[in-house]
């Protein structure tokens, strides 16, 4: 991507021979230089049975646990480092999108797509934001704290505001999604 317009050499691995190319990277509508290479898995993944139930719960566990660190990483990740993130937060159309990916590849690997939803939204849920139920969860805590709730009317208008911004970022993000979509791209550019 640093040298736009150029030929530049590019050496690859095909079949154990090493090959020796020159590519020039073009540039595109939006700014970015590419040589039209994608990678691409060129494997398959073996399964094994496990031996028991106690082996079944045991992987279960590590797989969850995997999970949900990397999990907790992207949401830290996000709020430490919002601004190069951002772009990478995908709505239910883009989820959509790449379980079918997935599926169309292997059907196999929707399982820990879904899994890894699951937890996502279970994390998300527990956030101390309002309309969730981690909002709830924070204006019991302050209830606790104080020894009596905090004004009906002040917690209606805080569960208001937070649906609000999710319902907006959630419609964001569908809109987005939406007009990044090939289909879509191509009907605009007809």
């Amino acid at each position: 991507q640093s040298s736009p317009n150029q030929s530049i050499d590019l050496q690859v691995n095909r079949g154990g021979n090493e090959i020796d190319l020159q590519v020039t990277p073009r540039v595109e509508d939006d700014g970015t230089a590419r040589i039209g290479a994608l990678l691409a898995p060129n494997g398959s993944v073996d399964f094994r049975r496990p031996n028991g139930v106690g082996e079944i719960f045991s992987n279960a566990a590590r797989d969850f646990q995997r999970m949900f660190l990397r999990i907790v990483g992207g949401f830290v990740t996000l709020i430490t480092n919002f601004s190069s993130v951002a772009g990478q937060v995908a709505g239910p159309v883009k989820i959509v999108e790449q379980g079918a990916s997935l599926a169309s590849d292997n059907i196999g690997y929707l399982f820990p797509f879904t899994a890894l939803i699951s937890i996502n939204l279970a994390i998300i849920n527990i956030l101390p934001l309002p309309a969730l139920d981690g909002g709830q969860l924070a204006f019991l805590l302050i209830e606790a704290a104080r020894g009596k709730p905090l004004p009906t009317r002040f917690q209606e208008n805080v569960m208001q505001t937070g649906l609000m911004v999710l319902l907006g970022l959630g419609i964001f993000l569908i809109v987005r999604d939406t007009t990044q979509l090939d289909a879509v791209q191509r009907l605009f550019q007809q």
